[in-house]
């Protein structure tokens, strides 16, 4: 019943803020795409560390990366490293039905962004509610059916594939829609 009632409040709040969300969406191959909002897990350093080897083989290519990661703790790990353009999310980073602060969000929601990739499957609320509000011109991820509508591509893959296996889908399934109405 509460979590029912906390699931409300969210979806409640997130339509409200979702009506003011102006986007335009352009299906650009991954050489023409030059920005990337990355969602990542990283609730163990492994997870982390796979994260890292995808954002140092996107700045090599010269694009540029923000990301937004999901630990989950109380207090972030000591593997997660800040950055300027790197963002960690934890419990204590959103309230009890899942909406995360609006300090947090609101800097990443704000930067003109060409594709969104989820790399997470968790669908964690905070994560929603970042893919919903995004004015990314492409969002691309893998969910559970029923959120599917979220992203432009939706990737139908199991839960326990790596982050970069998830990278290397979403690169694989942009490049095949280019310039495709979606």
């Amino acid at each position: 019943m509460l979590k029912k009632f906390r699931d409300n409040i969210f979806h409640k709040a997130l339509s409200r803020r979702k009506a003011a969300v102006k986007r335009i969406v352009a299906n650009k191959s991954f050489e023409e795409s030059g920005t990337f909002l990355l969602l990542f897990d990283c609730t163990t350093e492994e997870k982390y560390n796979e994260f890292t080897r995808i954002q140092s083989m996107l700045q090599l290519q010269k694009k540029k990366v923000h990301a937004i990661g999901f630990h989950g703790m109380p207090a972030t790990p000591a593997w997660c490293n800040k950055s300027l353009h790197v963002a960690f999310v934890g419990k204590n980073d959103m309230s009890k039905s899942g909406i995360p602060s609006d300090a947090l969000v609101d800097e990443f929601l704000s930067i003109p962004v060409d594709t969104l990739i989820d790399l997470t499957y968790c669908m964690q609320p905070v994560f929603h509610w970042i893919i919903v509000l995004s004015a990314a011109r492409l969002k691309i991820g893998a969910c559970e059916k029923k959120n599917q509508q979220i992203f432009d591509l939706a990737i139908e893959v199991l839960p326990g594939h790596s982050q970069e296996e998830m990278f290397s889908l979403a690169i694989h399934f942009q490049n095949m829609f280019q310039k495709k109405q979606i």
